[in-house]
């Protein structure tokens, strides 16, 4: 139990040296973002400010990729230097949803990725994209497509002879292998990492895979001798804090084996080495580590002397004042953060409230346009309703008008017919009894008589009264016109008529009116025109000169 506590407290000092380094790289990639003379410059700063970033600062890195992201939608068309940088940012935003638990999007981030760099043939593009797909399928215990997504990653990197990322990728299907528990295909890739000529601290990290895989198989010497080739690798390189955490390792398994007394040396040599670099915290858990350990050995003065130097680190590293301006700096950097992402929320909920605003609007325009255009549909069905109404009940009117009309035109000719066979009849008897007469001139005044009563017949018969006077009287009538002009029409219609030797009785049927009403109207002429009941009113007229 120990030993582990003393792992756990190597492996958080190691974080905290990572972390220090990382932050003095951002500074100098923040650096180099605001010196950044040109879009591509720009671009290529911010996505390697996300490469150092991701890791511990999701928040900044996924505000920086959305900027980056925000530059290539307008920009990327076309150009393959800016296509290659949004492959690089969609694999990186795949890893931050990843890591924050969101599968789907990370994998469509990579898939997309995969396209783009497939269709500008991109192998750097396309190795990251197929090294974090099979990442992903590895985490999600998808073992098969996993190794398959690492083979192409390999076949392509062999290509082009990059050693260093085909070295990566073997160690990553070696990892495979192992999670997969397939120990002896883990064991051959890893070797062949080994094999490689990378870099040294690769092979540390392919050696420590291998030492796991040994320590599964309770090959404890082996995975304490991997351990110790890797204190050798790293005994020549910068890579300090990673020594120190090779003695430790080496001192763990000894302590497993129970082999305590050579674990300490190894446990005074991570001690050693992190004195040189200075490091407080790290000598902290160290010191703690062996305290533990020499209380297993039973060596309490030891153990005890181990403790009060951790806790004097402890209360060195815990200075109130230290603590306070680290807090201030951590609540700074956590206020500018949240102070980024409060003003993207923002932004956002200020486009949806516009968008929201603009369907809105559309929504009741349209509504508008809708009801306008019903309501006119409306009343143009209703005018047309209308219209064919009043056109049917026309029609129906005209109908009946039509059907009233031949029905009187009908009773007309019927009537008519039966007058003209009685006119006929009674002529006929006229004319046998005026032949009778022995008197010519009783001839004569009976067939007069007889001319005037069929003209009466005639004139009633077919209503042209007027038109019949015009014709036989047209001379007579001009004089009466322009002479005796007092006249009126119906008294200049019974002298026309009288004229034809026509009584008083004859005129009354012509104009169907009473005898008396012609003796009126001709007394009335004679005093118009100044002519005394002794004289003839026909001759008088017809003896005016014009």
């Amino acid at each position: 139990m120990k030993t582990k506590l003393t792992c756990i407290f190597l492996l958080l000092q190691f974080a905290t040296v990572l972390a220090q380094k990382q932050d003095s790289l951002l500074t100098v990639l923040k650096d180099n973002i605001d010196k950044s003379t040109s879009d591509s410059s720009r671009i290529y700063s911010k996505i390697e400010f996300v490469k150092q970033a991701y890791k511990f600062d999701v928040d900044t890195s996924r505000v920086i990729l959305n900027e980056v992201f925000d530059f290539l939608h307008k920009e990327s068309e076309g150009n393959t230097y800016y296509t290659a940088s949004k492959v690089t940012a969609l694999n990186y935003k795949g890893i931050l949803d990843v890591k924050q638990d969101k599968l789907e999007e990370g994998l469509g981030c990579y898939l997309q990725a995969l396209d783009l760099s497939e269709k500008i043939k991109d192998s750097v593009g396309m190795w990251l994209s197929l090294h974090n797909l099979a990442m992903f399928f590895r985490k999600q215990r998808e073992f098969e497509k996993s190794k398959d997504y690492f083979h192409k990653a390999i076949g392509l990197k062999k290509s082009i002879d990059d050693v260093e990322k085909l070295a990566l990728t073997y160690h990553m299907l070696g990892v495979t292998y192992y999670e997969n528990k397939k120990l002896d295909s883990a064991i051959y890739y890893i070797n062949k990492t080994k094999a490689l000529p990378c870099l040294a601290i690769r092979k540390t990290k392919a050696n420590a895979t291998l030492a796991g895989v040994y320590y599964s198989q309770k090959k404890y010497d082996q995975s304490i001798a991997i351990y110790k080739e890797n204190i050798k690798i790293l005994k020549g390189t910068v890579e300090q804090n990673e020594l120190s955490v090779g003695y430790l390792n080496v001192a763990v398994l000894l302590n497993v084996l129970k082999e305590y007394d050579k674990a300490l040396p190894y446990l005074d040599s991570a001690i050693t080495v992190a004195k040189k670099m200075q490091r407080k915290d790290l000598l902290l858990k160290q010191y703690s580590s062996r305290s533990n350990l020499n209380e297993t050995r039973k060596d309490y003065k030891q153990a005890l002397s181990d403790y009060r130097i951790a806790m004097a680190y402890h209360d060195s590293i815990n200075d109130i004042e230290k603590a306070k301006r680290v807090t201030a700096l951590a609540l700074n950097y956590k206020f500018d953060k949240e102070k980024i992402i409060d003003a993207l929320r923002l932004e956002n909920e200020r486009s949806k409230k516009k968008l929201y605003l603009l369907a809105l609007i559309c929504i009741v325009i349209l509504s508008g346009i809708i009801l306008w255009l019903f309501r006119k549909n409306a009343k143009q069905q209703i005018h047309l309703t209308q219209t064919r109404l009043q056109q049917r009940e026309l029609e129906k009117v005209k109908a009946e008008l039509s059907l009233v009309t031949k029905e009187k035109e009908l009773k007309n000719a019927v009537v008519e017919n039966s007058i003209k066979q009685e006119i006929f009849k009674k002529t006929l008897n006229d004319i046998k009894t005026i032949l009778k007469l022995e008197s010519e001139q009783d001839r004569k005044k009976g067939l007069h008589s007889l001319t005037a009563s069929l003209l009466s017949e005639k004139v009633v018969t077919n209503s042209d009264l007027k038109s019949y006077l015009d014709k036989v009287s047209f001379d007579f009538k001009v004089k009466l016109d322009t002479k005796f002009p007092q006249l009126n029409e119906r008294e200049k219609e019974i002298l026309c008529l009288m004229t034809l030797e026509l009584n008083t009785n004859e005129i009354s049927k012509l104009q169907n009116s009473s005898i008396s009403a012609v003796k009126s109207s001709r007394s009335r002429i004679r005093k118009k025109i100044g002519v005394t009941s002794k004289e003839d009113i026909i001759t008088f007229v017809k003896n005016t000169h014009l």
